[in-house]
């Protein structure tokens, strides 16, 4: 992809977040050439990357995961709480995507491989200051696409948004939307039953829910139940 001199664009404001300076240091020089994409600042640490974020508001965060610290999981979580229309695109070294699902509920918006040419990158970042998402890794049947323009087209529309739970919750929430009672999900995570009610009270003012149908209505519309 070659630079368009011509193509005034507005700037799109980027942070760079990987412990590898020298990686950082690609990027930038990668995107030199493209006047409407500024590296605002760089981060070698999921601590320094929020902490930027926050005082940066930068419009994509490109983000490692495997930081020492606070990974690229938590950051991308700890972003999301604070500017939930940050758009991060995970640019990973890892080819075990455990962490996918988890990242594509948070609510990123891209996922690249290091291994890919500089090239997919790029693509990658226009995709996202588009408000297009933008995936490398494997997708069968395309669920996590899926996933994540439901998540995206309910942020747009102003719907209960899955990212604000925390792990727990999301666990809770997808038993209850299963239909499964507070004492067989009491049951199957070892825990009391008072204490899933409370998650379920937090869950249901969370997702601004009020009633478990509700909830059912909230994970199919991401994907998350088949009707």
């Amino acid at each position: 992809m070659q630079p368009d001199p011509d193509a005034a664009q507005p700037v799109c404001r980027i942070l760079l977040a990987d412990d590898h300076k020298l990686l950082m240091e690609g990027v930038r020089s990668l995107l030199a050439p493209y006047a409407h994409l500024r590296v605002a600042g760089m981060a070698q640490n999921g601590s320094e990357a929020v902490s930027l974020a926050a005082s940066l508001v930068p419009h994509i965060i490109i983000m490692d995961l495997g930081m020492p610290g606070m990974n690229g999981v938590e950051a991308s979580r700890a972003v999301l709480q604070i500017l939930p229309e940050t758009r991060i695109l995970v640019y990973t070294g890892h080819e075990d995507q455990r962490f996918l699902p988890e990242l594509v509920e948070l609510g990123i918006m891209g996922h690249v491989r290091k291994s890919e040419s500089p090239g997919v990158l790029l693509k990658a970042i226009e995709s996202l200051r588009r408000g297009e998402i933008f995936l490398t890794c494997p997708d069968p049947g395309g669920c996590l696409s899926a996933m994540l323009r439901a998540r995206l087209a309910a942020r747009r529309d102003g719907a209960p948004d899955i990212g604000v739970l925390s792990p727990r919750e999301k666990e809770i929430f997808r038993l209850l939307a299963d239909g499964k009672s507070v004492k067989s999900i009491a049951q199957h995570l070892y825990i009391s039953p008072k204490t899933v009610e409370s998650h379920k009270y937090n869950i249901l003012t969370k997702l601004k829910a009020g009633s478990v149908g509700e909830l059912v209505k909230i994970a199919i519309r991401y994907g998350l139940l088949q009707i």
